[in-house]
């Protein structure tokens, strides 16, 4: 009877090992990315402006990145995209714009934080980020006795052309097939070099993104 027992047992479990399915490696992941990007800027000199005037930018923010496996839940992802980012300022009789737009490229440590058995995915980001000026603009309007005038002028030289920052954030992807997933992350940069050419006032970058997108892993 013990025999007969232990056949049973041994071919149940060889049955359900041959019916689970295989498990699937760690693939890289491309992705492209669009959404919002709410930006401002430290630093920036009020000269008798309450710091109440001072809004952030609503901007876009577009792109596409790369996610590599290199150890168990541990990845390298690079980002690359276009970001709009500034200020504006709003006070009785005047309104401003200072906006800035950027290519920013940045290099991730990913950690996936994914509990076992969930269908969805969430992962943690951080690391450094590069951004490239591609514009930089200042215009606004002027409104006194009933006359209103505006203005507009590129920054020049004034704005530096680089910018160096560190970006941290989360991002939470859900499969609706086996080649297809869709992604939301929301992430932030802190800008760490200050903007400002002439070197008079020490103004630097800030950025919150929100951003969603669709993924497609590649290779086997």
């Amino acid at each position: 009877m013990k025999q007969v027992s232990r056949n049973i047992l041994i071919s149940a479990l060889t049955l359900a090992a041959i019916n689970l399915p295989a498990a699937t490696p760690a693939q890289t992941t491309l992705a492209i990315r669009g959404g919002l990007s709410r930006a401002t800027l430290s630093g920036v000199p009020t000269e008798g402006v309450p710091e109440s005037a001072l809004k952030a930018r609503t901007g876009l923010s577009v792109g596409a990145s790369a996610t590599i496996p290199v150890q168990d839940n541990f990845g390298l992802r690079l980002d690359g995209g276009y970001v709009q980012k500034g200020y504006r300022a709003e006070q009785q009789g005047l309104e401003a714009n200072y906006y800035i737009d950027y290519i920013e490229l940045s290099g991730l440590g990913a950690i996936n934080l994914t509990p076992a058995g969930s269908p969805a995915s969430a992962d943690l980001f951080f690391g450094p980020s590069f951004a490239f000026k591609t514009a930089c603009e200042a215009s606004g309007t002027i409104s006194l006795g009933g006359e209103t005038s505006s203005f507009s002028e590129t920054c020049g030289d004034d704005v530096s052309g680089i910018d160096l920052g560190i970006t941290g954030g989360v991002g939470v992807g859900i499969p609706v097939s086996e080649q297809m997933t869709l992604s939301v992350d929301l992430r932030y940069t802190l800008g760490l070099l200050s903007i400002d050419e002439t070197g008079e006032e020490d103004v630097k970058n800030r950025n919150l993104i929100l951003q969603v997108g669709v993924g497609f892993p590649i290779g086997e």
